[in-house]
């Protein structure tokens, strides 16, 4: 069902990345979830602190494990094998590597096999066991070729959207997982579907926008320590690690680069609402950024093997690979073709008699390089317009306005009327603003001009609504509709890109270089 919320004015971009979610500290809950177990050795690979799943898992209680040296329970080849992968981690520089490998755990004349992951850290190891299933394990011919195809077909992707969509679309068939999104960050770290395969019975949520809110700042940090988050079954019973306190750090154990890491209550709650049962999700990281997300959901649980998880991690690098360059490739191309003009416009600068008229007149000219709809050069007590501006007298009060409130030599916005209520009344011309300053004390200034144009934001369920508070203030809920909610946002233009304003202020500098040497 469709929600219209009311027009947003101008400024009212709100920010949804919660403080009071993003200061929940999802490290040290001292849970894991109960498909795997955790151990926490000393240096000397003493076993400290276990998950008390132990029992289950090993059929061993933690007071029988606790104290005891990691050599008792497992064979010396792999033990020696574990102990050489931890030397190299420690040697690399603190580069956060994750160590998988096979551990056989011996119990009573009982031997059981594991996946573990070994996290060294300053002054503990943690050790993370989740039971092998070989069985289901491809075969690395099979392996190969799907990892081998779906990288062909990312790679063959040739814009953003595209390459999300296919991203999506082969995760889905990799994986099984019955709806695969790709969303990517904003600004405000609010985040936009923009690649979806989904089985029919799953909502769409193609194209919708997800609140800062639902992925906070401290769970996006997170991303940088794990290759992905797994939440193979949301009913389930977080098990606790025995004793409560790390002997080691006489504290709760920090499980930031734990996988098996629980989950907070209110993002169970979340998956409820949106009717899943298992999630997985893998970051897109860029140049040492977070761009955004690939989020797995299940309707039932669901427990990928370790295979597929690597695997995933392994495509999620390659995608973001791919989508860095494309990126990169549309950035350089809008800087050549700026710089081509650029160099035109000062070519004509510096033969025309009156940089006026070469930034008016010329071709390409001022509106040309900036993408404006209108500009004006207020100089020497004249007001020279090109395209659509305001009336030279609110032109002239613009003008005056910005000499006294601003002190910036390049001042930009594209929501005027936020900052200048004034400018209201010719919104249509003039929502967005780009002021280079000439000689400010004289009110003389180049301004850029951009027309109000109303967007239209779909919202996966109300963005307001994205957090509920009890009354204790304390206990919080989230929302329970993903359901299709607009909001309408008005006196704003489009954005002013970094490329633009760079050559904006190179322009200034010309300008302010041809007058200088006019006069002295």
């Amino acid at each position: 069902m469709e929600n219209k919320a009311p027009v947003l004015q101008p400024g009212s971009e709100k920010n949804y990345d919660s403080d009071f979610c993003g200061s929940i500290p999802l490290h040290q809950i001292n849970l894991i979830q109960p498909h795997g177990l955790l151990l926490v050795l000393d240096k000397t690979l003493r076993i400290r602190q276990v998950s008390e799943n132990c029992s289950e898992l090993l059929g061993l209680a933690p007071e029988a494990i606790l104290e005891q040296p990691l050599a008792a329970f497992v064979p010396e080849k792999e033990l020696e094998d574990l102990q050489l992968k931890l030397t190299r981690e420690q040697a690399s520089e603190n580069e956060q590597v994750d160590i998988p490998s096979s551990l056989t755990f011996n119990t009573e004349g009982n031997s059981k096999v594991f996946t573990v992951t070994a996290h060294p850290e300053a002054e503990q190891i943690l050790i993370e066991m989740e039971p092998a299933h070989s069985e289901e394990d491809k075969s690395f011919l099979a392996f190969f070729q799907q990892i081998k195809y779906i990288t062909s077909r990312i790679k063959q992707a040739d814009n953003t959207e595209a390459i999300a969509q296919a991203v999506a679309d082969e995760f889905k068939h990799f994986t099984g997982f019955d709806r695969v999104l790709v969303y990517r960050f904003d600004h405000m770290w609010n985040g936009t579907v923009i690649g979806q395969a989904k089985t029919e019975d799953m909502s769409d949520l193609l194209g919708l926008r997800f609140p800062a809110s639902d992925v906070p700042k401290q769970a996006r940090d997170l991303y940088f320590r794990n290759p992905y988050r797994l939440i193979p079954a949301r009913d389930y019973t977080p098990v606790r690690l025995h004793p409560i306190l790390n002997p080691i750090t006489r504290r709760f154990t920090d499980l930031t680069s734990c996988n098996l890491r629980s989950v907070a209550g209110v993002h169970l709650e979340y998956m409820g609402n949106m009717g899943i049962s298992a999630s997985m999700s893998v970051p897109l990281i860029m140049e040492g950024k977070l761009w955004g997300l690939i989020s797995c959901h299940h309707k039932t649980p669901k427990y990928p093997s370790y295979q597929e998880r690597t695997a995933m991690e392994l495509l999620s690098s390659i995608a973001a690979v791919r989508l860095g360059a494309y990126e990169k490739e549309q950035r350089a191309s809008a800087q050549s073709h700026m710089r081509g003009q650029y160099a035109s416009m000062l070519e004509q600068l510096f033969k025309n008699d009156y940089f006026t008229d070469a930034l008016l007149q010329g071709q390409p000219n001022l509106m040309e390089l900036l993408s404006l709809d209108g500009a004006a050069l207020l100089y020497e007590g004249n007001v020279h317009t090109m395209g659509q501006t305001p009336p030279v007298q609110k032109i002239k009060e613009l003008a005056s306005w910005l000499r006294r409130n601003s002190s910036d030599k390049t001042y930009v916005t594209n929501s005027l009327p936020q900052a200048y209520p004034n400018s209201k009344d010719y919104k249509d011309v003039a929502s967005g603003l780009l002021a280079l300053a000439i000689n400010p004390d004289q009110g003389e200034y180049i301004l850029c001009f951009r027309g109000e144009v109303l967007q239209t934001v779909n919202w996966s369920g109300n963005p307001d609504q994205a957090i509920r508070m009890e009354p204790d203030g304390k206990s919080y809920h989230p929302r329970n509709s993903f359901a299709l909610y607009q909001q309408t946002v008005q006196l704003t233009s489009l954005p002013w890109q970094q490329e633009e304003l760079e050559a904006a202020e190179a322009l200034r500098s010309a300008v302010l270089s041809k007058i200088i040497r006019e006069k002295y």
